[in-house]
């Protein structure tokens, strides 16, 4: 293993459009991410897991920076009236 400079998306989205977001960032060409079940509240209101709710997702993925470009213009695209939100940040990794 070696420590590389890459870039970390963060992708939450409501729980619905967990399937076809990782066939999204798959198309792509991501390779590999990690996912979890989420709460909280922010500019989309409170999104609590219940009987009727699912929680969001969030999708977590290390690629190098002009995937993370593409990946933040797809969902700009294809998921603008969408609850979803992502970022990136600039990391170090152990890859």
């Amino acid at each position: 293993m070696e420590i590389k400079k890459v870039t970390l998306v963060t992708v939450v989205a409501v729980f619905e459009l967990g399937d076809r977001l990782m066939k999204d960032l798959t198309a792509l060409g991501v390779k590999g991410y990690t996912t979890g079940r989420v709460d909280g509240r922010g500019v989309h209101g409170r999104r609590l897991a219940g009987l009727v709710d699912a929680s969001n997702i969030r999708i977590e993925m290390l690629v190098d920076p002009a995937l993370s470009k593409k990946i933040l213009e797809r969902i700009v695209k294809k998921y603008e009236d969408q609850p979803i939100m992502a970022y990136v940040q600039d990391v170090e990794a152990l890859l």
